[in-house]
């Protein structure tokens, strides 16, 4: 279906979440990268390591990790003490990407932020052209496997008429989605000024419905990325009952709200953001 619903086990029981911190913070960020994990201890120092040697601006990456068994939390430990510009969060029970990585936003101090998976299906290489997209005025970027250039990978038939039939429900009850070409992207960056806190008993699989609605309306730029193969572990997709459908018609409902409820949103980010170049925003970048 999604690309995020490989994420998680459960998608209806959902253990209540206590958030850790288990490190002090580094000196303030300019950019905060939002990782969500559960058992990804083979990607995640591969993905952590290309990230800090990446040219990006003073960085921190935030991991909300929902009671990984595989050593992936004993990895953040030390990783954490020895590099105090990765803050993991640990839970004691598996929740929705929705909620981790709405509570990783939370805990961002970065002005700009970006999302990705943490099991380097997300290629981290094209991390730099989202932040310099956004550096140069772009309000939301949004990786896309759709956008010339971009693919999403080699898939099953069933997976990729779920994926069509997601992404079509989520331009047809969300407005602010019709003109972006990957809806439901999971790899996306913005400017922390337009975010605003959901409801912490939300759940669902992407963020990104909510992000589009909190834009209210802005140009959205597309930058294509290719969708890769898992390295390592195995996907985490459930195909036990169809009770993802409720939770996802859910959320693009909630979404959607969101996008209606605009008065009680901000204008735009802080004033010390910068100014957006004409015509830069609103396309897709090669």
């Amino acid at each position: 279906m999604i690309e995020a619903e490989a994420r998680f086990e459960s998608l209806t029981s959902f253990a209540p979440a206590r958030a850790t911190f288990s490190v002090p913070r580094s000196p303030v960020p300019e950019l905060t990268i939002v990782l969500a994990t559960l058992n990804e201890r083979v990607s995640l120092p591969v993905l952590v390591d290309q990230l800090l040697q990446a040219p990006l601006p003073p960085l921190e990456i935030v991991v909300v990790d929902d009671g990984s068994r595989d050593g992936t939390r004993e990895y953040l430990s030390t990783v954490a003490r020895e590099d105090r510009r990765v803050r993991p969060i640990f839970h004691e029970g598996a929740q929705t990407l929705l909620k981790a990585h709405a509570q990783g936003i939370a805990a961002a101090r970065g002005d700009l932020v970006v999302v990705m998976d943490a099991d380097l299906q997300h290629n981290p290489a094209d991390v730099p052209r989202i932040v310099d997209l956004l550096l140069k005025g772009n309000d939301l970027v949004v990786a896309s496997r759709y956008a010339p250039g971009g693919s999403p990978g080699v898939r099953s038939p069933l997976r990729s008429c779920i994926s069509l039939g997601a992404e079509t429900l989520t331009r047809v009850l969300l407005p602010e989605a019709r003109s972006v070409s990957d809806p439901l992207s999971g790899f996306y960056g913005f400017r922390r000024g337009y975010y605003r806190a959901i409801n912490p008993e939300y759940r669902g699989y992407e963020l990104l419905p909510f992000v589009l609605g909190m834009m209210r309306g802005r140009p959205v730029t597309e930058v294509p990325y290719v969708f890769e193969s898992r390295r390592a572990g195995k996907s985490k997709i459930v195909t036990r009952d169809l009770s993802f459908i409720r939770v996802f018609l859910t959320e693009l409902v909630l979404a959607a709200r969101v996008g209606r409820e605009r008065g009680d949103l901000p204008e735009g980010p802080p004033a010390s953001s910068s100014a957006v170049p004409p015509g830069i925003r609103g396309r897709v970048e090669p």
